[in-house]
């Protein structure tokens, strides 16, 4: 499941225009459709690589062309061409926030917490009352393993978004890994209810397990029945409910797309160790945390509780 800060979109058409300034034709269409094709990143990088060409553009207008172009290799899966692209409109408009959260969340998706944490901190820098740069960086820390700082940002992105679900999970996650049972339960308890979905439910579980909290068996029954007719994560589920086993999950996380069968192997390999390590099977579940360090997408919580679990059984 992806954590990373979201993407903020292309700088609006109108906008661009309005940037555009004397820029006529050509120049100007393609400027325009830089910004405003959705869905095709390649036909958009088109259009903005044209425009960019052109000559027409400087200061803070190719800045935010530069930044256009930037999301959509962002949306390819492209983070090197799209930091090279928020790297020119960072050195046009310096003071561009967008741009400096936009690339930190690239710098993220690469798995490279320093830089990502460094223009987070640039980004709040400008905009200290930013929740989602501080979530962000929040996530970065977390995947670092500093989680009183982790807790310390989502905290603050709270005070600002009191019922945003998705800092909420993200410091319960922050506390299990610290070993806080008793408030990552609380803050994963409030995650579901501001934002019902399975992947907090298994974590929920998990915490309640880990923690000694009575009827966490019950309780994932309970929330998930909605969860466990088919698809992904249903193999985890019942597995953790003691009716199937782990060879069951890995099978059902294998998938005709290379993509969807890398990010299910991924979050099969971590939920089946977090099964292992529930039953006193350390070895077993250092054998798949290894295989998921190396599997994962680094923007996946998987990764980030991964790293969490490693350090974990490396420090006994």
């Amino acid at each position: 499941m992806k954590i990373t800060a979201r993407i903020l979109p292309a700088v609006s058409a109108v906008m661009l225009l309005l940037a555009a300034g004397a820029a006529q034709g050509q120049a100007a269409t393609d400027a325009e459709r830089c910004a405003s094709v959705t869905g095709n990143p390649d036909l958009a990088i088109q259009h903005c690589a044209r425009a960019i060409e052109s000559g027409r553009f400087s200061g803070e207008p190719l800045a935010k062309l530069h930044f256009s172009r930037g999301v959509e290799w962002a949306a390819k899966g492209d983070f090197d061409q799209a930091i090279a692209d928020y790297d020119a409109a960072l050195r046009l408009a310096p003071k561009f926030a967008d741009a400096l959260y936009n690339r930190a969340t690239a710098w993220a998706n690469k798995g490279d917490p320093d830089r990502a944490i460094a223009d987070f901190d640039a980004a709040l820098r400008l905009n200290p009352k930013d929740p989602a740069a501080l979530g962000g960086r929040a996530v970065e820390l977390t995947v670092k393993g500093d989680y009183t700082r982790a807790i310390a940002d989502y905290d603050a992105a709270l005070r600002l978004d009191p019922k945003a679900a998705t800092a909420v999970f993200g410091r319960g996650r922050a506390r299990f890994y610290n070993g806080d049972y008793g408030r990552a339960v609380s803050d994963l308890e409030q995650a579901l209810k501001l934002e019902p979905n399975s992947y907090t439910s298994l974590w929920l579980y998990l915490a309640r397990k880990r923690g000694n909290v009575a009827n966490a068996d019950e309780v994932l029954d309970s929330d998930t029945r909605a969860y466990r007719g088919g698809g992904w994560p249903a193999a985890v589920i019942v597995l953790y409910l003691g009716r199937t086993d782990a060879a069951s999950v890995t099978a059902a996380s294998t998938d005709s797309d290379a993509k969807t069968q890398r990010e299910q192997r991924c979050e099969a390999n971590f939920y089946v160790a977090q099964w292992h390590l529930l039953r006193g099977e350390q070895k077993r579940a250092l054998s798949l945390l290894k295989e998921a360090q190396g599997g994962c997408p680094k923007e996946f919580l998987e990764y980030e509780g991964t790293l969490a679990e490693l350090r974990r059984l490396q420090a006994r």
